[in-house]
């Protein structure tokens, strides 16, 4: 199977739908917005790359893992089917919806650097309070998951703002049991903040294969400023909760132009506790993109980490006009954002606020 890598198909044009909070969705998070659905799966049947999958093609050039090849593993796995057979299914018309994900609301009790109102709504709370946009509490309708197949589904992402803080989740959950469907796959993303009481552990020890995904993209004060303001040392706690009643736990590791500078310290940490991660670079908003620094302040992480295959894909070493103008943009934004939750990066990012004090 290990060949396979070198193919352009992936089970989530076919298979995968994305339900959001309020309406509308998509096949997959990665693709753009107005993206041709019918044109993707034609290129991908006929062995081509399509130009609207970049975001995995890009990665897999540099020698990471995509989302598109660890989509087509899980459905390889849990559907318990060859990906070569499932994609002959695709091409005689055999697919439907089973990789199903639901972002089911923005209720979140973090105001995360990187995030903004509409998926957060104490991001909401904060901006209301400081005159920002009014974004407030959505969340999906029942109407939208009774058209969900939870009988024959392979496997159930669940998001959300905070999905262990919203109610939401846990009705899924029950929807799923009652449906009789023991052998879907289902992975829950959360920032590990919330304590689980024992009536919700209990349902989770029910789901027999049961990942929790928890978005960590630093250790100590990076990771208490970049999920402000949530404590470290509870989720710590909370990820020894999960072990006891998920049968794995993992890592969602978002990378910023304000974290690049501590990745390697940040991975030795999901090494030494076992945890499996995957990486997500900042896109949108892209001032906090990776390489959104300019050129100086690239050579001195360089020159404090030493160049990696990581470091050298994230920070993209081409400079660019556009690197340098988001990096001014960047900074704005975080002395607003520092503004607002009265706090101040250089008490929780020292090492890399000296990187960039010059043009602070």
């Amino acid at each position: 199977m290990d060949d396979f890598n070198n193919d352009y198909f992936c089970v989530l044009p076919f298979f995968g739908y994305e339900y959001y909070e309020e309406v509308g969705g998509s096949h997959c998070c990665l693709l753009p917005s107005g993206y041709n659905i019918d044109e993707i799966r034609q290129d991908m049947l006929n062995g081509k790359r399509s130009k609207w999958c970049t975001a995995c093609w890009n990665i897999e050039d540099k020698g990471f893992q995509s989302d598109r090849l660890l989509k087509n593993a899980a459905m390889d796995f849990y559907a318990d089917r060859d990906i070569r057979f499932i994609e002959q299914d695709v091409k005689q018309g055999k697919y439907s919806e089973v990789l199903v994900k639901i972002s089911s609301s923005n209720l979140c009790n973090a105001t995360c650097t990187t995030c903004n109102s509409a998926s957060s709504s104490a991001w909401g709370a904060l901006a209301r309070h400081n005159g920002g946009e009014k974004t407030s509490y959505t969340k999906i309708s029942e109407s939208r998951l009774n058209n969900i197949d939870f009988p024959n589904l392979v496997t159930l992402n669940l998001l959300a703002g905070e999905p262990l803080l919203e109610p939401i989740t846990f009705d899924i959950l029950e929807k799923l049991l009652e449906s009789g469907n023991t052998e879907c796959f289902v992975s829950i993303t959360t920032n590990g903040s919330i304590v689980l009481s024992k009536q919700k552990l209990d349902m989770l020890k029910k789901i027999k294969k049961l990942n929790i995904n928890v978005s960590v993209d630093g250790i100590g004060p990076v990771f208490e400023y970049l999920r402000y303001p949530l404590s470290w040392k509870e989720v710590e706690e909370n990820i020894a909760v999960f072990r006891t009643v998920a049968d794995t736990v993992s890592v969602s590791y978002t990378i910023s132009n304000l974290n690049v500078l501590y990745h390697h310290k940040t991975t030795e940490w999901f090494k030494d506790q076992n945890l499996d991660y995957i990486l997500n670079p900042v896109i949108d908003p892209s001032y906090f993109r990776p390489s959104a620094l300019v050129d100086s302040v690239k050579q001195r992480i360089f020159d404090k980490q030493g160049t990696t295959k990581d470091l050298d894909f994230f920070l993209n070493t081409n400079n660019s006009i556009q690197d340098e103008l988001d990096f001014h943009r960047m900074i704005a934004e975080v002395k607003l954002q520092d503004s607002w939750k009265k706090i101040n990066i250089k008490d929780y990012l020292p090492e890399f606020y000296n990187l960039i004090a010059e043009y602070y």
